[in-house]
């Protein structure tokens, strides 16, 4: 698809968004606004870990707790920590007017587009019960929940493709040093992962006893790897200390009794193992090459729907005030590549948390123009940990973003919605344009 084509998509209301209507001198200066729509990207909630392979069980000389669902599937607790958050939008958008305060919404007036995973249309099922209890509003996913939603995975897809020289040096240059060098770079948080583990009396080094210290930085280099259908990983210590650190926080949020066996006591430890999470995410998900390709179709379905079109998704229509797209961490971080806003959340040491979420709302002013804000809402490590009511006057945590491309022209967090959208789609690839594709819809 040309770049016309692209704008032919994005731009055929900017003229009516742009068109000045007769004010009051006092209005213009200082313009009313009002909500209009909101499209929101989530992360799943609370799940299992995804897998167990021999070595996670190889690097501590303790047993791993048991959860209550099969891997990768979320868990009950994580369903009803969704339903909180999905209870306070309720609150929170009748009070700005966008739905009514009781009762059920009108037809069409919110939807919900789920990967095809159980933890992510679970996770849909679950925002919808607290948003709009008892009424009947559907989930939405690809009819076949065994193959790959190019929405949430175009590479893997096959929509489009990643270089590997390119996908190499850009990760390498993101990281500002070789990836062999990492460890070192990190020493100190390997070293703390190490502890929590009781990693040097683990059957991993009980196995190396006759080659002197045995030390995540040293006995697991970290490398890249990369397979033919787009999958990029971190292998050795960093790789499996950033999944470990997630799943100690899983534990965490899950409200088990003894996350990481008790050794984690502290926010700053929660924050120093986590930051192996999240350096693993900034490489391998915000690089801006990669960012770019994997962000592009959540990206321009946003866009299309900030600009009152109707994304290609079946069932929704024009009369949608809520959009919400349910995915995973790897979609938020590929979306603070493409946006080029990176964040990190008080209170939470996991820049992508479960039930985390990137908040897009189009405002109009009293002259008529659009704006648009975005910002990450989450639950603090503490609010999961306490199944914390979410309310009005304790809400879930919220950053607003600074976005680049609005010419100094934000006001109020708010930035012009026709800069936002010429900007950010010069940077979508058209090659990963979502194209139309069958979907089924469900009550889950």
């Amino acid at each position: 698809m040309r770049w016309c084509e692209l704008s032919r998509w994005l731009f055929p209301v900017s003229l009516t968004l742009l068109f000045p209507l007769p004010l009051k001198a006092a209005e213009a200066a200082h313009p009313v606004r009002h909500l209009e729509r909101v499209v929101i990207v989530s992360r799943h909630g609370v799940r299992a870990p995804t897998k167990m392979p021999a070595l996670i069980r190889e690097v501590t000389p303790d047993g791993w707790p048991v959860w209550p669902v099969p891997l990768g599937d979320l868990t009950p607790r994580g369903a009803s920590l969704v339903t909180l958050l999905g209870a306070y939008y309720r609150q929170q958008l009748s009070r700005e007017g966008l739905l009514p305060a009781q009762g059920c919404p009108p037809a069409g007036w919110v939807y919900a587009w789920t990967d095809v995973d159980q933890r992510t249309r679970k996770t849909g099922a679950a925002f919808l019960q607290g948003l709009a209890p008892g009424c009947a509003v559907a989930i939405h996913h690809r009819p076949d929940v065994s193959q790959r939603d190019p929405l949430f995975h175009p590479v893997k897809a096959g929509l489009c493709r990643l270089d590997k020289a390119r996908t190499r040096r850009a990760i390498e240059a993101q990281a500002g040093m070789p990836l062999a060098a990492l460890n070192h770079r990190y020493g100190t948080a390997l070293a703390q992962m190490a502890r929590v583990l009781h990693f040097a009396s683990s059957p991993y080094c009980q196995r190396r006893s006759g080659d002197g210290v045995c030390t995540l930085a040293r006995t697991m280099p970290t490398r890249l790897h990369m397979d033919a259908h787009g999958a990029i990983a971190l292998r050795g210590a960093l790789g499996l200390s950033a999944t470990l650190a997630e799943m100690f926080l899983l534990q965490q949020a899950q409200g088990m009794a003894q996350p990481a066996w008790g050794r984690i006591a502290t926010p700053a430890q929660w924050r120093s193992l986590l930051q192996l999470h999240n350096l693993q995410f900034d490489l391998l998900s915000r690089t801006d090459y990669i960012a770019r390709h994997r962000g592009t179709p959540l990206m321009y379905t946003v866009l299309q729907a900030l600009h009152g079109q109707t994304p290609r998704l079946p069932g929704l229509t024009a009369q949608n005030r809520l959009l919400l797209l349910v995915g995973h961490d790897t979609n938020l971080a590929n979306l603070s590549g493409l946006l080029q806003t990176p964040w990190s959340l008080p209170g939470q040491p996991d820049n992508t948390p479960p039930g985390g979420e990137l908040r897009f709302e189009r405002w109009r002013d009293s002259t008529g123009r659009a704006w648009v804000r975005v910002s990450v809402v989450y639950q603090s490590l503490a609010q999961l940990r306490r199944q914390s009511r979410l309310t009005l006057p304790l809400p879930p945590h919220q950053m607003t973003l600074a976005l680049p491309g609005c010419r100094g022209e934000m006001a109020d967090g708010l930035c012009p919605l026709d800069a936002f959208s010429q900007w950010l789609s010069s940077r979508l690839i058209p090659a990963c344009l979502p194209v139309p594709d069958g979907a089924t819809n469900a009550m889950e």
